[in-house]
């Protein structure tokens, strides 16, 4: 009893501390806003927004070839994976704008190429250049936070951050829309004029005059709160937000992920593997999957996944309060939930033709998004409450799993689409969700409350 009182009173003053930064970030806005947010949310806008839809889209009209869309797409993301490199050679290398401002160019120019060149060897080496800007902008945007800012106003600033790249998706996906209709290339060079002020913004109020900030030979920001950052807007990059504030990979982790496999963590890590692995391809897959398997247009698709996403932003908020009090195994359950009825109708309506099959199919699109903030918030708790080494670590060790079966998934999903046709991805996808929820099975709020007593600091 007295163990399940301690556990309750935890929760409540995590609660209570989510809030009360949730309220500080959004009672005095200015004082966590910087002007080369706006480079940021336009980065949003391309990459989280435009590119998703379009890109799959030009790929599949000029080759005809449905496996190729997978592996342009897996380059994107295998792309994204450069991460670690940039953010070491940023903060080792005393890089910093340099790092940031060449993302922008290389993303820049990677768009403006991708509808001159043909073929998958250069879409693909176009698209991994692409993904690689991406992570090298956004991985600075981050360091530009936790290095130079004082440490109070990290998870504030972040949370604004990445507020602004939420919207900008939103506006990504809309903008998107307007383009789908066979103008995928005009999409994708506007996309890359987008970057043109992106540049000029992200030159505004950069903290390059300081020096970053350091705390006992080590960068601090190692001990970010990571659960507190949860609560904050994500964008939805490619449905599973792989750009996450973490961007060290910690090897003495990496050594002992055999030992861990069988702990809750361990289990908790192959949950959330499955589950990005088997969603992969739907989001390499989306605006095809929808527009060949139930008529819904691809400008239909992209105001659906921008409604779902500006809707799922508020729910970052309440799955924090739901997993403070039902505890984050539960609420990460029902994010799986969420997401096997999503793609159950989906599978359903391409088995067995149905009236308004267009309509139902948005309803299952529309809860495959609004599961992301419950994963995520869930996720990002789960993880740092079971790990059984400093929260560095183990969210060295989440977001390295997620990025890889996302680059895994999408990938494996190209051949099989070839053979089966799209009905394999919703296949796909929920085979992935429901191994994820079994390996989760008897891991409850106990055990959550057992890993983060174990828990030992960085």
């Amino acid at each position: 009893m007295a163990t399940a009182d301690a556990t309750g009173a935890n929760g409540m003053a995590m609660h209570r501390s989510r809030m009360a930064l949730l309220r500080e970030a959004l009672r005095a806005p200015r004082r966590y806003i910087e002007p080369w947010y706006l480079a940021y949310l336009l980065l949003g806008a391309v990459t989280a927004g435009l590119v998703p839809v379009l890109l799959p889209l030009m790929v599949i009209a000029v080759s005809h070839g449905i496996g190729t869309v997978a592996y342009v797409m897996g380059a994107f993301n295998l792309g994204l994976l450069t991460s670690p490199l940039w953010g070491l050679l940023a903060e080792r290398g005393r890089l910093y704008r340099p790092v940031f401002f060449g993302g922008f160019a290389a993303v820049l120019g990677a768009l403006a190429a991708l509808p001159v060149v043909a073929g998958t060897g250069p879409w693909m080496l176009a698209a991994a250049l692409a993904g690689a800007g991406t992570a090298a902008a956004a991985t600075v945007a981050s360091l530009f936070v936790v290095d130079f800012a004082p440490r109070a106003e990290w998870e504030p600033r972040i949370g604004w951050l990445q507020g602004f790249n939420g919207a900008g998706q939103v506006v990504g996906l809309l903008l998107a829309g307007a383009f789908s209709s066979g103008l995928y290339s005009s999409g994708l060079w506007v996309a890359a004029l987008l970057l043109v002020p992106a540049l000029y913004f992200g030159g505004r109020g950069l903290p390059v005059a300081r020096a970053a900030r350091r705390e006992r030979g080590r960068h601090v920001h190692l001990h970010l709160d990571v659960r507190a950052l949860a609560t904050m807007p994500r964008a939805n990059l490619l449905g599973g937000g792989l750009l996450r504030h973490s961007h060290h990979l910690n090897l003495a982790a990496l050594r002992s992920l055999g030992a861990l496999v069988r702990t809750p963590f361990g289990r908790f890590l192959g949950s959330w593997f499955l589950l990005s692995f088997g969603v992969a391809g739907f989001f390499a897959y989306f605006p095809l999957l929808m527009r060949s398997s139930y008529s819904v247009p691809p400008a239909l698709t992209s105001l659906t996944y921008a409604l779902a996403a500006g809707a799922g932003i508020s729910l970052f908020v309440l799955a924090s309060r739901w997993a403070a009090s039902a505890g984050a195994a539960r609420v990460y359950l029902a994010g799986v939930l969420l997401r096997v009825a999503g793609f159950g109708l989906l599978l359903v309506l391409d088995l067995v033709p149905l009236a308004a099959a267009d309509a139902i199919a948005l309803a299952g699109f529309a809860a495959i998004v609004l599961a992301w903030p419950i994963l995520s918030v869930a996720g990002t708790d789960l993880a740092a409450r079971l790990a059984p080494m400093g929260e560095g670590a183990a969210m060295g060790l989440f977001n390295a799993s997620q990025a890889l079966a996302t680059v895994f998934g999408t990938f494996a999903a190209g051949p099989l689409v070839h053979v089966f046709g799209y009905g394999v991805v919703p296949a796909l996808a929920l085979g992935g969700l429901i191994g994820a929820g079994v390996w989760m099975r008897g891991l409850d709020a106990a055990g959550e409350a057992a890993g983060g007593a174990e828990a030992a600091p960085d």
